[in-house]
C-alpha cells in the first residue's frame, strides 16, 4: 500500500494534464468576405441571364417584325441615280428576287457586287431608305477612245482598259485605238491606253493643238505609236515611236507636202529614226 506520498504524486500529475473533455473547443473563424462576393456573383449572373434572355427575345420580335410586315415589302422602291447607259431593267434584274419582300432582307453587299459586274460600272453603292425602298447609285466608267478589236465589234475603252459596250445613245468625239484585243487582259489593254493618252498630251503642248488631227492610233506594237492623220485630204500612217511624239509630227507636216512632190502619193511615214526617214508610197 501506498502512503500519502503517492496519493499527493497523483494529485499533482492530474493537474498538470487536465482532461479532454472538460477543454473548450477553439472557435473557427468563418471568411464572411467571401461569402458576400460569391453571393454578389451568383445573383449578377442571375441578372444577366435574364437580361440576355429578354435582349434576345426583343431582337427575335425585332427581326420578325421588319421581315414580316408589309410595310417594309419592296415593290416599286427601287431608286437609282448616275446610270446614264446603264439601263434600268439592268440594275432591276438583279433586285427581281427582292421585290415583295422586306427591304430588311435584302442582301446589300450582294447586289452591289452584281451591280459592279456591269461592264460600264466602275463602282456601285446600294442602302436601304426606309421604310420600303432601296437606293442605288452608280458610279460609270469614263470612256477615253473607240477601240477597235480585229476581228471583233467596236467598243469603247476606259483608263483602266475595261472594254464598254457600245451604248444606244450618246456621242463620243473620240479617237480610234487598234492594237487591243478582247484576249488581253485589262492590264495590257491599259498599257496600251496609258500611251495613247501620252501621245496626246503630247501633241497639244503647244498652240495650235494638234490631237484632234489624229482620226487613229495603233498601238499593236506599244513602243510605237502609229497615228492616222489627214492631210489635205488623203490618209497618212505616220509611225511615232515611243518618245518626241510632237517634235516627230511636227517635222512630219513640215516635209509632208516635200514628200509628195518627190514620192507622188504617200501612205506612211516611219519617223523613228533621228536621222532617217522611211516613206512608203
Amino acid at each position: 500500500m501506498r502512503g500519502p506520498e503517492a496519493t499527493h504524486e497523483r494529485d499533482d500529475r492530474d493537474e498538470r494534464e487536465p482532461s479532454p473533455y472538460l477543454r473548450r473547443a477553439r472557435r473557427v473563424e468563418v471568411r464572411r468576405g467571401a461569402a458576400r462576393w460569391r453571393k454578389v456573383a451568383l445573383f449578377g449572373s442571375l441578372i444577366a441571364l435574364a437580361s440576355g434572355g429578354v435582349l434576345a427575345t426583343t431582337v427575335y420580335a425585332i427581326n420578325t417584325y421588319l421581315s414580316g410586315s408589309p410595310r417594309f415589302a419592296l415593290w416599286e422602291g427601287l431608286t437609282i441615280s448616275g446610270a446614264d447607259h446603264v439601263s434600268r431593267d439592268q440594275v432591276a434584274r438583279f433586285f427581281a428576287l427582292d421585290v415583295g419582300h422586306s427591304v430588311f432582307d435584302t442582301p446589300l453587299e450582294q447586289r452591289r457586287r452584281q451591280l459592279s459586274g456591269l461592264p460600264w460600272v466602275q463602282a456601285a453603292y446600294v442602302a436601304r431608305a426606309w421604310p420600303n425602298r432601296v437606293r442605288v447609285v452608280v458610279s460609270e466608267r469614263r470612256p477615253v477612245a473607240f477601240a477597235r478589236t480585229r476581228p471583233g465589234p467596236l467598243w469603247l475603252i476606259d483608263r483602266q482598259g475595261a472594254l464598254l459596250p457600245m451604248p444606244r445613245r450618246g456621242k463620243f468625239p473620240l479617237p480610234v485605238l487598234t492594237g487591243v484585243t478582247e484576249s488581253q487582259t485589262p492590264a495590257e489593254r491599259a498599257r496600251r491606253v496609258a500611251v495613247m493618252l501620252g501621245v496626246l498630251q503630247d501633241l497639244d503642248r503647244e498652240k495650235p493643238p494638234r490631237s484632234g488631227e489624229v482620226s487613229e492610233i495603233d498601238l499593236s506594237d506599244p513602243a510605237d505609236a502609229a497615228v492616222t492623220v489627214s492631210v489635205t485630204g488623203s490618209a497618212v500612217l505616220v509611225h511615232l515611236g515611243d518618245a518626241h511624239f510632237l517634235a516627230r509630227y511636227k517635222l512630219f507636216l513640215e516635209n509632208v507636202e516635200a514628200w509628195r512632190e518627190q514620192y507622188g502619193a504617200v501612205r506612211s511615214v516611219d519617223m523613228r529614226f533621228d536621222k532617217q526617214v522611211v516613206v512608203k508610197r
